[in-house]
């Protein structure tokens, strides 16, 4: 039984015999409209069908959600920059970015009605923004006012900590700016009179789809009245209730009895259901369907254009292939995208059992060989290929044509010098002076053009030439089939426009890219429009006073350290505390190294510390920035909470210096707690990660990325060997492999790779027995701080097994990963890839030319570090690229644990490596807090 079908009978069962039985859809029309949504009515008004064949009398109402706020400018519309000043004001107040319609809104609606009308779709199209103006909601936005406090509650739990702050199910639509006002905080409610009083706070951050960093409302709410109460009638259009409540009171005032929604609006469908249940109401019948997905998996979108449009659907798929596809069950996720088309209209005839129908699949393969001018041609060529008494009908030709037309945009070959383009220029001349020329002679033509311009070449070359100039690909039809099948006009046409080569950069952004003289890092200028914002300075630093903070700490640490090793021993090997210990103490005692920093105070500092080195990391992002700030929190990660805690009965940092303090939040509310405080973030993680964290920010907030690095090891062949084995084992096997100085790769010449690999398992062997629990201090490879991050390991083990030859061992269950070798010639493709595990990946490497090749690689400038050398290379100290490693980021016959100092500057060029966030810019290079904090955020507004 159809699904459709199923879902009929239990809604005739359900609603009385005498009602009428009311369905519902609903769609925003904030961008052009996609298949999902033209789907969602196709399968609702399946639904409807079912019913009538019941004879049960029924409404579809489809609901245009035309006032809620055009949050995000689309992508797949033009001169998207047009609309930037329309951001925040209800959809039908924007105007059409086609310039046909009168609203956004409309022009959205025309598109799905257009289609829907083609599609036999019989629905009420509801504009919301009529519906609260003539007043047909106002009975139940009053129930709901005078529920105010439950459903305000119900919905604001279903958001995050950081929404939450201004959350409230009413958004007043502002008599001043005409924008609808999503935050704000309401003070009071008078449900008889369907009054709300509210204002908005000024200093309060959000992040809005769009924008690159945190935003104060007095920004974006520029013009409105701010901290200040304002009474105001909710009633007749003058305001709209947020979507999830807006959602529930719609089905509500409609005794909507069967609504269908994507799967992404689980939580939304739960909310409507607590509502109803708040209000003693049966709540209507919610179908989940799963979501359309691109080629690559993810959601269709109307502000990216991802997937399928409906002029898509209209050009590219046969009515029945649409309803076919639709009457399957909608339940799981479907992949939904362009390239189906064949197949799905092929779906028709299979169950049709057509034989004689020429399939789609074919056609395709037809067109996409033959490069067809015209939809003319496009028949003459698919009549070639006709066998067995196939056909193919006129709606077939022209859907097959609009695929081979939607599919064959994008060259990516084509004519790459001034000669050849000359050569297309003369036979175009020729030909437009002949018109008389018959087709053999057009082809004799090609062919002697080519043997005048080209003398030097083969003529087979030819083929090459035209392939690209005619075709923009490097393989192509027959050239005498092409020229026969196509009128003469056309040809000449496409001789006169053949394609050209693109340039590598032609399709990337222009970036303001220029050197900043004070530290060689790059600088990328993203906007400077917005108005920046000068922090404010809290007093003069003793510095003799943060001398003496950081020698009790230095005391108290090597005092406890007994005390640390048994609190962190379920985390870590005995030998990682302790040198952590040292690292910290190091630091500790070389402040002064930094004293022109401590200058004066700033008044917030956030710090999102690593899943390793708890003690060292809480001491460079925690205590040594509390000496320069007024209020300094930290965030140990979630898996290390219980750790971490140990750590902190034995040292608590916050009673010796007052400012510094420990959260132990969930990450949202902590973020939500610290974003109006925060001068600078301090942030260990991910680049992807950092990216989630820095949106919620304002945009003059110092953001100090320190995120993962390539760190190889280069052995050349006069390397030596012993040495470099024990700075290997160190940097590989430092806290399980868990470090951001962890080498990628192990670059060992040819010469003397045998010799080193050999060496270094045999070194591996040796210590076998020091590799297992924590519990035991011998240990000094334990397992990995997260259980969770094994399995990830087991998925890159799986990818390179035929390169093991040492090791390979990892347990999920205790999080356990064995130190293991893996030999990949570098030949075959230098190891980009982070494990965060004891892998040791070594890659043989011929001479300087595969070094080039592995620096020069595209994956690897992102991450670019440090360079460990041992011996020499020419190409390492004369020809790498200075842009990449400067320098000091190139070390000699050492390693980096060793040559590492908490006092100074660490990382590297490449952005994900670690970089700097301030004022629109971000900056990259080696990044040391106290440094960068007096750099960008006193020095400028000192005295």
């Amino acid at each position: 039984m159809k699904w459709y079908v199923t879902e009929s009978l239990e809604i005739n069962n359900k609603v009385t015999p005498e009602k009428e039985i009311n369905i519902g859809a609903g769609f925003g029309p904030t961008g052009i409209p996609h298949i999902g949504t033209l789907c969602e009515i196709i399968r609702t008004g399946l639904v409807k069908e079912e019913l009538t064949n019941l004879g049960r009398k029924n409404n579809f109402f489809l609901i245009s959600d035309d006032l809620d706020p055009f949050r995000k400018i689309p992508s797949n519309v033009p001169n998207p920059e047009k609309l930037k000043d329309y951001l925040g004001l209800p959809v039908n107040k924007v105007p059409d970015p086609f310039g046909v319609f009168s609203s956004f809104s409309e022009m959205a609606e025309t598109r799905l009605l257009e289609l829907a009308k083609e599609y036999g779709i019989d629905c009420n199209i509801i504009k919301n923004s009529l519906a609260y103006k003539n007043g047909d909601y106002n009975d139940s936005i009053k129930l709901f006012l005078k529920n105010f406090t439950t459903i305000n509650q119900i919905c604001k739990e279903s958001t995050g900590f950081l929404r939450q702050r201004t959350y409230n199910i009413i958004m007043p639509i502002s008599e001043i700016t005409g924008k609808v006002l999503e935050h704000i905080i309401i003070t009071n409610v008078d449900p008889d009179n369907g009054e709300i009083s509210y204002y908005i706070p000024s200093d309060e951050i959000v992040n809005k789809p769009g924008y690159e960093y945190g935003v104060e409302l007095q920004e974006l709410y520029q013009g409105e009245i701010f901290d200040q109460e304002q009474t105001i009638s909710v009633l007749n259009g003058k305001s709209k209730l947020q979507w999830k409540a807006d959602w529930s009171m719609r089905l509500l005032h409609r005794n909507i009895h069967f609504e269908m929604h994507g799967e992404d609006l689980i939580d939304s469908a739960t909310v409507v259901r607590q509502i109803f249940s708040a209000l003693n109401r049966s709540s209507p019948r919610l179908y989940k369907y799963g979501l359309f997905l691109d080629s690559s998996g993810k959601k269709i979108s109307k502000s990216k254009g991802n997937g399928f449009s409906l002029q898509d659907a209209k050009s590219l798929l046969t009515r029945e292939a649409i309803q076919v596809f639709l009457s399957k069950d909608p339940k799981k996720s479907t992949k939904f995208y362009i390239e189906q088309s064949p197949r799905l209209n092929d779906q028709v005839n299979v169950l049709k059992k057509n034989k004689k129908r020429l399939s789609f699949l074919k056609i395709a393969r037809i067109l996409k060989a033959s490069n067809p001018i015209t939809l003319l041609s496009a028949k003459k060529f698919i009549d070639l290929y006709l066998i067995d008494g196939e056909v193919i009908s006129e709606e077939e030709l022209t859907i097959s044509y609009n695929y081979y037309l939607k599919t064959n945009k994008n060259r990516y070959a084509g004519l790459a010098t001034g000669k050849e383009r000359q050569y297309f220029s003369i036979i175009t001349n020729l030909m437009k002076k002949e018109m008389s020329f018959n087709k053999e002679e057009v082809f004799k033509l090609i062919f002697d053009t080519y043997e005048n311009i080209f003398p030097e070449k083969d003529s087979a070359q030819i083929w090459n030439l035209l392939y690209r100039g005619l075709y923009g690909d490097i393989c192509g039809p027959r050239i005498k089939t092409w020229i026969e099948l196509n009128d003469e006009k056309d040809i000449i046409d496409c001789f006169s426009n053949p394609y050209i080569q693109k340039k590598e950069n032609d399709s990337q952004d222009n970036i303001d890219i220029k050197t900043n003289p004070s530290n060689s890092s790059i600088v990328i200028n993203i906007d400077k429009n917005e108005e920046l914002h000068m922090p404010k300075l809290f007093g003069k630093i003793n510095f003799n006073q943060v001398k003496e903070k950081c020698q009790i700490l230095s005391r108290e640490l090597k005092k406890q350290s007994s005390s640390l090793i048994e609190a962190l021993s379920e985390y870590q090997c005995k030998v990682v505390t302790e040198d952590e210990i040292s690292r910290s103490v190091d630091i500790l005692e070389n402040i002064g190294e930094n004293e022109a920093y401590f200058q004066e105070k700033i008044y917030g500092i956030t710090s999102f510390l690593p899943l390793n080195q708890p003690i060292y990391a809480s001491v460079c992002f925690g205590f040594i920035p509390s000496l320069m700030a007024e209020n300094v929190c930290i965030r140990p990660p979630t898996a290390m909470h219980y750790h971490y805690k140990k750590f902190e009965n034995v040292i608590d940092m916050s009673k010796i210096s007052e400012s510094f303090s420990v959260s132990y939040e969930e990450k949202e509310l902590f973020l939500s707690r610290r974003v109006k405080i925060t001068d600078a973030v301090i942030f260990t993680g991910t680049p992807e990660n950092a990216v989630k964290v820095r949106k919620h920010f304002r945009k003059n907030t110092l953001f100090i990325l320190n995120g993962a690095g390539h760190n190889p090891l280069v052995i050349s062949k006069d390397a030596d060997i012993d040495l470099a084995i024990e700075s290997t084992k160190r940097v590989v096997l430092y806290n399980q492999g868990q470090d951001c100085a962890g080498p990628n790769s192990i670059l060992v010449h040819s010469d003397i790779y045998d010799l080193f690999r050999d060496k270094l398992i045999l070194s591996l062997k040796e210590i076998e027995g020091k590799v297992g629990s924590y519990s035991d201090y011998n240990n000094i490879v334990g397992p990995n701080s997260d259980v969770d991050h094994s399995i990830k390991i087991a998925s890159l083990f799986k990818l390179n097994r035929s390169y093991c030859t040492y090791g390979g061992e990892i347990n999920p269950i205790d999080g356990m990963i064995k130190p293991t070798v893996f030999e990949k010639p570098l030949v075959l493709g230098g190891n980009y890839k982070e494990f965060f595990a004891p892998v040791f990946f070594l890659q043989r490497y011929q001479g300087d030319q595969e070094l080039a090749d592995y620096f020069s690689h595209s994956n690897y400038s992102a991450n670019a570090m440090y360079i460990s050398l041992f011996g020499t290379s020419d190409y390492i100290s004369h020809q790498l690229n200075k842009r990449l490693h400067l320098p000091d980021s190139i070390l000699l016959n050492t390693d980096l644990h060793l040559e590492e100092h908490g006092y100074l500057p660490y990382g590297g060029q490449g952005p994900a490596a670690s970089c700097l966030w301030h004022d629109g810019n971000r900056i990259n290079g080696s990044t040391l807090p106290q440094r960068d904090i007096y750099q960008y955020l006193v020095e400028p507004y000192k005295g």
